[in-house]
């Protein structure tokens, strides 16, 4: 890698660890660039070049967070039966939810249509991207966890649907 290339990456990193460390001290919509900028220890010009907007910067944090989850849950579903690995990721889920609820605000307004369509599109097909991979690892789970009894597609969706509404209420709830 080019030394140009690892030096945009670091700051592209520092970014990130900024706005979560800030995230942490107050609300993330009262935090601005410019407070961003300093924590990363760059100029406000700089996180512009790594994001376009502070939407952006607010997608990525999710995106990244999102893919972490997805990547655990399948090491939990590649080391375990599907019931227990659907058990065991639900929890987690659950228990990183409350660990973090400024996460979880700022992951519910991410999931909004109305941010999404302000998104530019490589985010919004990164969004639309990791809900298939969410819900073909799910649909893998409840599969197992049905074994040999088969339900028709229609009825795995709705089991899906519910499993989703089960994590919204629980998100919107933290976050309130």
């Amino acid at each position: 890698m080019r030394y140009q290339d690892r030096l945009f990456q670091q700051r592209h990193d520092a970014i990130l660890e900024a706005a979560r460390q800030l995230f942490r001290e107050q609300p993330w919509d009262r935090v601005t660039i410019a407070e961003v900028a300093l924590g990363a220890g760059i100029g406000k010009g700089t996180v512009y070049k790594h994001f376009p907007s502070k939407e952006a910067l607010y997608a990525q944090l999710v995106l990244e967070l999102s893919r972490t989850n997805l990547d655990e849950l399948r090491a939990l579903h590649a080391a375990q039966p599907g019931p227990q690995a659907m058990r065991q990721g639900i929890r987690r889920a659950f228990a990183q939810m409350l660990a973090d609820p400024v996460l979880v605000q700022l992951c519910l307004l991410c999931d909004r249509p109305a941010f999404q369509e302000r998104l530019e599109m490589p985010y919004r097909e990164q969004f639309l991207a990791l809900e298939h991979d969410y819900q073909a690892l799910f649909g893998q789970l409840l599969a197992d966890c049905l074994d040999a009894r088969s339900l028709p597609h229609a009825d795995c969706q709705h089991l899906l649907w519910g499993v989703e509404a089960c994590f919204s209420g629980v998100m919107a709830r933290i976050a309130s």
